[in-house]
């Protein structure tokens, strides 16, 4: 499995969160296993977004989807977010723990 790791420092989390719920880069189509949203526990403006997908390809479409469609747009940046995001993809070379499978 492949996460999409993304770091993204927001203005607001409320406003962020609205726009992220919409979907504007088809992460439901992309192929997306799951989602997980992260706050910082010291700063609720500080998000991690994690998307599992099944392969590295996958996940750097999405990638390359995201920086086009989304974080291209000036209005994107800023109006929602202090910096631009960053990004990583990782992959899962071991699990433990009781959902391990």
């Amino acid at each position: 499995m492949f996460t999409l790791q993304i770091s993204y420092p927001v203005r607001d989390y409320g406003e962020w969160k609205k726009v992220f719920d919409t979907d504007p880069a088809g992460r439901a189509a992309s192929g997306a296993r799951s989602v997980r949203v992260f706050q910082d526990t010291d700063d609720q403006n500080s998000v991690a977004v994690h998307l599992d997908f099944d392969t590295k390809d996958a996940a750097t479409a999405f990638l390359e989807r995201l920086r086009s469609q989304v974080w291209d747009r000036p209005e994107v940046i800023g109006q929602l977010m202090s910096a631009s995001p960053t990004a990583k993809i990782l992959e899962e070379v071991a699990r433990e723990g009781k959902a391990a499978g």
